[in-house]
């Protein structure tokens, strides 16, 4: 028995062991915003279903490349076959000619299109455009999913720095409880002076559990994003925040887009996916020429009376020439409405255009704004700290009440918040610009 209690034991133990070694093997250090993007491109279950759309998209492509090919069939068939009924000319006499009743017939025939208006090579240039569009659908919803995880990882950020500001509040708070603690025994301060800053620490304590909430469930988000399992949390880059971003005019930003932005990309390539569709319309107004040659070798012979039990065997090879009369009609009206369909894509281009520039220029102005802004709370968090510290003093020497001192506390945290929450605002909306632009 004490044998079989020490193996259980050591079973338990390397168990717990390895439960310790499997939560730690899940904080690898600090998650970049790189190495977060690296993991959303790799385990994005919506990128997985864009993916699939390019390889669909390629095959389609290697479809409209075999049209090129010949085409070869082969054919096999056994049956049977009846007796011949022979009239005269006047159907006034008849009479019943056998023939060998096993029919077998073997074929092989091949053709090739030589020329058809262009509409193989149209058709092979409209699946290139079709499996371009597709990968810059591709490319643009990684730009989506980076900007998402930007957003959650930003936001994780942003409140777990609120966590250290209301936890370094809550020691500070803390601290002055038992200051106030000492001046009460002293008959220095009322009771309510006690009670009051009791329940200032009751409510960042509330404060601090909501905001923990709020990263857990963020972080969870972020997990499914990125392949994570739940239990992972996020261990942000403490240098994110000392990061400068590249600078550039409103013009240059600009300029980029035009030449990177994934909208305006696929809105120029359906612009010629339209026209060469102009094009496989009209293709239909020339004749198709084709060469073929085939084989034939069958049982019985018909074309002697009485029918003869032989195989016999015929080769024939030519050129064939079919053209569609109806299409003189009706390819008018489907180039008329392929020329429709390019206008309006032309319009919708534009409009692209236009809403891409709008984007960045709002982008811009709210990119200059933030940075502003944190200059302006920086300063205020400067003039919130110094009023904090000469407010506490005056308490201390109580030359000033309780609900000054909580009013400068209450001050000074939300400057603090408010410095962290500026900072990752500039990251963020460059990003968003970013993703404008379509560098992200």
């Amino acid at each position: 028995m004490n044998h079989l209690y020490k193996l259980l034991l050591i079973i338990t133990l390397l168990l717990q062991m390895q439960l310790v070694f499997g939560q730690d093997s899940l904080k690898h250090g600090p998650l970049t915003l790189e190495d977060a993007f690296r993991r959303a491109l790799l385990k994005s279950y919506q990128l997985k279903v864009s993916g699939t759309n390019t390889q669909q998209a390629h095959q389609q492509l290697v479809i409209a490349r075999s049209e090129r090919l010949p085409e070869i069939a082969s054919g096999l068939i056994y049956g049977y076959v009846s007796n011949s009924d022979i009239w005269d000319p006047s159907f006034s006499g008849h009479r019943v000619s056998p023939i060998p009743h096993h029919l077998t017939s073997l074929t092989a025939q091949t053709s090739e299109i030589i020329f058809k208006g262009k509409a193989i090579s149209n058709s092979i240039k409209s699946a290139t455009l079709e499996e371009q569009i597709a990968v810059l659908a591709q490319a643009k919803n990684q730009q989506d999913i980076k900007l998402l995880v930007a957003a959650r990882y930003l936001d994780i950020y942003r409140l777990m720095n609120a966590t250290k500001v209301y936890e370094n509040n809550i020691i500070l708070t803390r601290e002055r409880l038992k200051n106030v603690n000492t001046m009460f025994k002293q008959g220095m301060v009322t009771q309510n002076d006690v009670l009051r800053t009791a329940l200032t620490i009751s409510d960042l304590q509330l404060t601090l559990r909501s905001v923990n909430n709020d990263i857990r469930i963020l972080n969870q988000q972020l997990n499914m994003i990125i392949g994570l399992p739940d239990s992972a949390r996020l261990e942000p880059d403490p240098a994110l925040l000392q990061r400068t971003a590249t600078g550039g005019t409103l013009s240059d930003f600009i300029s980029q887009a035009n030449s990177a932005n994934h909208d305006l990309k696929i809105a120029e390539v359906k612009n010629r996916l339209q026209e060469t569709n102009i094009k496989l319309q009209g293709s239909d107004l020339y004749p198709e020429i084709s060469l073929f040659a085939g084989s034939v070798l069958q049982r019985p012979f018909i074309n002697t009376v009485p029918a003869a039990d032989i195989y016999y065997n015929v080769w024939r090879a030519g050129v064939n020439i079919r053209f569609n009369i109806s299409a003189i009609y009706q390819s008018p009206k489907k180039i008329k409405s392929a020329e429709i369909v390019l206008e309006q894509s032309r319009f919708e281009e534009a409009l692209t255009r236009q809403n891409v520039e709008v984007s960045i220029k709002g982008d811009y102005i709210k990119y200059n704004q933030a940075k502003e802004d944190l200059i302006t709370l920086t300063d205020d968090l400067r003039s919130a700290e110094e009023n904090y510290r000469i407010v506490e003093k005056k308490y201390f020497n109580q030359l000033s009440l309780l609900t000054d001192m909580i009013d400068a506390a209450n001050t000074k945290i939300e400057a603090e918040i408010k410095v962290t929450t500026a900072r990752i605002t500039v990251i963020y909306i460059y990003c968003q610009l970013l993703n404008h632009i379509g560098t992200l």
